[in-house]
């Protein structure tokens, strides 16, 4: 009996341990910093003391108290980020957020830098440097608890005693400083009062540099650019070659949505405050033509994603990964899920309807975890796109009165909005119709005539364009 009572008493203090340790909060790691002069940099490192369960990104700002002391002059991020966001450096009010799409901080991680903080003093004095978490993650999606003190940053002399200030007095009969010789014998060594010589810090040399997550793909492709230049560069312009009209961004880190099939040279100018360089990689983004519907078959769809590689699941049934095309299914409705690591699911009803379309396509842009963090690239502009597809072909199409082609033919770069179609052909009636174009997005229009009328019953499917 006293054995039993003994077990049960362990036990449950082993419970209450295990309960209050998963409970507590992990730590960032800071230390005060002093700054010798005005102008010079001190590194500060930010570091996670541990991850039980990953880190799959972060987000927090920075802020000085008071400020017009020290200023944060530049960022250094990890490599196990490929999805990296700095706003406002240099300076006191700075955005930093990490993206860990390939899940390198593992589960179990001991004491890991999240980032580097280069600090540079203003003017002579003391200030509080804080850090305010606005998210960070584990690599289930769970917010981390984190304790984290401000940081005290120094800026000049450690004795900051003020100098004394010496009161002239006046005179009516001014008086002479006497001057006074010293005596040196052989046993007096004269002192010597050495003033420091203050050395500037020197400006690294920029030398830019960049990458990106995805080189090939198929129209419309998103492309993460990364870039990875030396020197401490603030500054950043990028042209991604496709002369859009969103073809520049001055962002460090953007993202860039490549519409039109082709090769495409990307290049990177990257400055400080001395130095400027830039970089050109020719043919560096491949981009293909878009999927589009095959003529003929019916009950077909074709699957596939920004990014592709994603797992496709019709009612919980595998079906390979993205781009996939499904043929000869049931006319019935179905409902769709697509999974890829690193990537929110995407679900959707998928509706198969008995030779109404002869193949249809659905497309998806998957959004990575804490693909919400910081500003990735600027807003695009407000466009889409329209396939029209007839039976028979060669049907000569206009779009606000302006003839645009034949079907099947792609329309690109529309504005949103609702515009006027007509669809004209020898010995049938003209038809006129409307277009919904909206924003990121490719309709898909088919129809069905018989001379010499083109029949009500149209086919409308939105595919992903962004």
């Amino acid at each position: 009996m006293k054995k039993s009572i003994i077990t049960s008493f362990l036990t449950m203090c082993m419970v209450l341990l295990f309960m209050c340790g998963a409970g507590s909060a992990v730590k960032i790691s800071l230390e005060d910093i002093h700054i010798s002069t005005v102008g010079q940099k001190v590194d500060l490192p930010i570091t996670i003391d541990t991850a039980p369960a990953g880190i799959s990104g972060y987000k927090f700002n920075t802020s000085f108290e008071p400020t017009g002391i020290a200023r944060v002059s530049a960022v250094t991020m990890p490599e196990w980020a490929p999805i990296k966001v700095i706003e406002g450096t240099p300076g006191e009010k700075v955005l930093v957020s990490a993206v860990d799409l390939n899940m390198k901080v593992e589960a179990g991680a001991g004491k890991t830098e999240i980032c580097k903080l280069s600090i540079e003093g203003l003017s002579e004095g003391t200030t509080s440097m804080s850090l305010a978490i606005a998210e960070i993650t584990d690599d289930t999606g769970s917010p981390i608890a984190v304790e984290i003190a401000p940081v005290s940053v120094k800026v000049g002399s450690k004795n900051s005693s003020p100098l004394p200030v010496q009161t002239p007095q006046t005179s009516s009969t001014p008086v002479p400083t006497p001057v006074v010789t010293p005596e040196i014998t052989d046993n007096t060594v004269p002192t010597v009062e050495i003033t420091p010589t203050v050395t500037p810090t020197p400006v690294p040399t920029v030398v830019a540099g960049f990458k990106a997550q995805l080189q090939e793909g198929s129209a419309p492709m998103t492309v993460f650019f990364t870039d990875n230049s030396t020197g401490y560069p603030t500054k950043f312009l990028w042209d991604f070659g496709d002369g859009s009209s969103d073809n520049t961004s001055p962002l460090q880190n953007p993202q860039h949505i490549y519409r039109i099939p082709g090769l495409y040279t990307v290049s990177l100018t990257a400055s400080n405050s001395v130095y400027t360089n830039s970089t050109q990689k020719a043919g560096f983004i491949s981009v293909k033509p878009m999927h589009l519907p095959t003529r003929g078959a019916k009950n077909n769809v074709t699957i596939f994603s920004v990014p592709d590689g994603a797992e496709v699941y019709l009612n919980n049934a595998y079906q390979g990964l993205t781009p996939v095309e499904l043929s000869n299914l049931s006319t019935r409705d179905y409902q769709l899920r697509l999974h890829k690591e690193g990537y929110y699911d995407v679900v959707s009803p998928i509706r198969i309807l008995e030779n109404v379309l002869p193949t249809f396509i659905s497309g998806f842009e998957m959004m990575p975890h804490l693909a919400e963090i910081g500003k990735l690239s600027a807003d695009p502009p407000q466009t889409g796109a329209a396939y029209i597809v007839s039976y028979p072909e060669l049907v000569n199409v206009r779009i606000n009165g302006t003839m645009v082609g034949k079907t099947d033919i792609m329309i690109m770069n529309l504005a949103v909005g609702t515009h006027n179609l007509t669809l004209e052909k020898a010995g049938y009636e003209p038809w006129n119709d409307t277009l919904e174009i909206k924003n990121g997005l490719a309709v898909i229009q088919t129809y069905h005539f018989e001379e010499p009328y083109f029949p009500l019953n149209r086919t409308v499917e939105y595919v992903q364009y962004p």
